[in-house]
Parts: C-alpha cells; structure tokens; sequence
C-alpha cells in the first residue's frame, strides 16, 4: 500500500512543480494565513515525505497544516487558479500524511 501512494505522490509533486505559486496570494492571508508559509511549510513536509519517514516535528507541522488550510480553501473565493493550486496542495499534503503513518505502522510490525 505504501508503494502505491509513494507513486501517487510522486505524481502529484511532479505536477505541482510545474504549478506557479497564485501571484495574487503572496500578500493576501485568508483567515490571517500567509498561504506563502503555507504552501512552504507543506511542500516541505510533502518532500521530505518522498524521501522516507518524517520526524516528530515534521508530523505535528503536516497534521497542523493540512487542518488549517483545509479551512483556508472555503475562504481563496473564486480565485481558480489559487483554488486548483492550494487544493492539489491539500491532496498532497493528506497522501504525505497517510504515507507516513503506512510507513510508521509497517515499522512497528517489523
């Protein structure tokens, strides 16, 4: 199972590296979020979650985040572009997060 969401996520980050951050959201902070920390903080837990397991930290920061930004995507309004881009920005962060624990849980049993 972990495989399969590692290639999902894989996917998913390689297209959302050919996104272009919402030019109209490096200023505006909906529900008094700065989305350029957001997207930062996520893209960094989802990277790293590539990689392998992610540590303490960096679960309470994608766990945290996928929660509050989950919010803030009621409030982005009828921006398209920044819905589209904040949204594959939530999918990934979830899939990260399910790996992870598909991850922590296989460790334990070996």
């Amino acid at each position: 199972m972990a495989e399969v969401k590692l290639d999902q996520l894989a996917r998913l980050w390689d297209e959302f590296g050919a996104m272009r951050f919402p030019p109209g959201f490096y200023q505006r902070e909906p529900e008094g979020e700065c989305m350029v920390m957001m997207d930062s903080m996520l893209a960094g837990c989802v990277s790293s979650a590539l990689s392998g397991s992610l540590d303490d930290r960096g679960r309470g920061i994608l766990q945290t985040r996928i929660v509050v930004l989950g919010k803030v995507l009621q409030s982005i309004g009828d921006d398209e572009y920044a819905t589209t881009y904040f949204t594959h920005l939530h999918g990934m962060a979830v899939l990260a997060a399910e790996l992870d624990k598909d991850r922590s849980e296989l460790n334990r049993i070996l």
